[in-house]
């Protein structure tokens, strides 16, 4: 069924709503783009996996140890951030059981194993910063910039991780990675549109703490001393970045027609419910080419 409910009580209908996943799941394969963000089938046919929920226990423990103000702690107090991140994620899986979700996607894979790992990997990353991690700026708040298109409006929404204080004074926007293979991991990574629709999220919260420039960063939890991965903005300037997204919603807004990857891990291209996700998409006006 067509996503059409309103976010927010603002009118701007759901599929008018665009993340970053959103974009990059159309430049891949626009009829799993399709069949996510059209239909709203997202987490019925993505399936959660363990690397998956590894990370999200990994960067909701950023946002715990920031929230408890933690600097300077022992790592061995790291597992408490540890298990406090996990006892969140069991608490929003719970208030979505019996539907599909991200949450209930990954619950399943959470268990000491996995909390051993976790902490693991989260002192390795602190030691081998001596314990230093920037203090954070404030928690990080559901993020949208609105934009219009022929009269229509429309909105770019998600969160990064953290805010936090830069070693410089700049306010940083940071977006913690967990990669299975970093080295790959790098080299897939997207600083062309990740930092610039970033930047525009953040841009109000950061104006509003009084900063005017910022930075966006991208950590990397198997290797803390990576710093290369930025791009720095002037906040009163970052509205230019709105020309590269109308002219993606404009692409997609244009399409009618269906393109699929075909590839061998695409979870729509190869879902049982294919041909019904097609019929579907034919009473929206959207046909195989």
């Amino acid at each position: 069924m067509l996503i059409d409910h309103m976010s927010f009580g603002d009118g701007i209908p759901r599929i008018n709503c665009y993340s970053l996943t959103d974009f990059n799941t159309f430049d891949f394969c626009p009829f799993r783009f399709y069949v996510t963000h059209h239909l709203g089938k997202k987490y019925e046919i993505e399936e959660g996996n363990l690397n998956m929920a590894l990370g999200s226990v990994l960067d909701e423990s950023i946002k715990k140890f920031h929230k408890a103000k933690a600097y300077g702690q022992p790592s061995s107090y790291l597992i408490n951030i540890i298990r406090a991140a996990v006892l969140d994620i069991k608490e929003k899986a719970a208030k979505t059981a019996g539907k599909p979700s991200y949450y209930s996607g990954i619950i399943k894979f959470i268990d000491e194993d996995l909390i051993k790992k976790a902490n693991e990997i989260f002192i390795n990353y602190y030691e081998k910063r001596d314990g230093k991690i920037n203090q954070s700026l404030g928690e990080v708040k559901f993020c949208e910039w609105l934009l219009e298109i022929g009269g229509e409006k429309f909105k770019l929404w998600g969160w990064p991780d953290t805010y936090e204080m830069g070693e410089d004074g700049i306010a940083e926007i940071v977006d913690y990675k967990f990669r299975e293979d970093i080295e790959r991991g790098k080299e897939n990574m997207d600083m062309d549109l990740m930092p610039k629709i970033y930047a525009l999220l953040a841009a109000k919260d950061l104006k509003e703490k009084g900063y005017n420039k910022a930075r966006f960063k991208v950590r990397f939890w198997q290797d803390s001393l990576e710093e290369d991965f930025f791009e720095e903005f002037d906040l009163d300037l970052v509205s230019g970045s709105e020309y590269l997204f109308k002219q993606k919603l404009e692409k997609i807004l244009g399409n009618k027609s269906l393109k699929f990857c075909e590839k061998g891990f695409c979870s729509a291209c190869n879902n049982k419910g294919r041909e019904q996700f097609i019929l579907e998409l034919e009473k929206l006006g959207i046909l195989v080419d």
